[in-house]
């Protein structure tokens, strides 16, 4: 992956698409996190208990838990 990404990085023919395949469930969240996306994250979360989604909470927190 690294080399894949080095080489589209230095590439300068024109624009470049990295196709990669992740996790779905995988948060993407920088070293710090600001209280307006913990409040926007709790409220997604909940909401989709509330809509009978609580299977895809458990994966996500689940599939994240391992991450770390």
């Amino acid at each position: 992956m690294r080399d894949a990404l080095a080489e589209a990085l230095a590439y300068k023919g024109g624009p470049v698409v990295v196709d990669a395949v992740v996790d779905p469930f995988a948060l993407a969240l920088p070293s710090h996190v600001p209280l307006h996306t913990v409040k926007g994250f709790t409220l997604s979360a909940a909401k989709q208990v509330l809509n009978g989604r609580m299977d895809s909470v458990i994966r996500t927190i689940g599939r994240n838990i391992r991450l770390v």
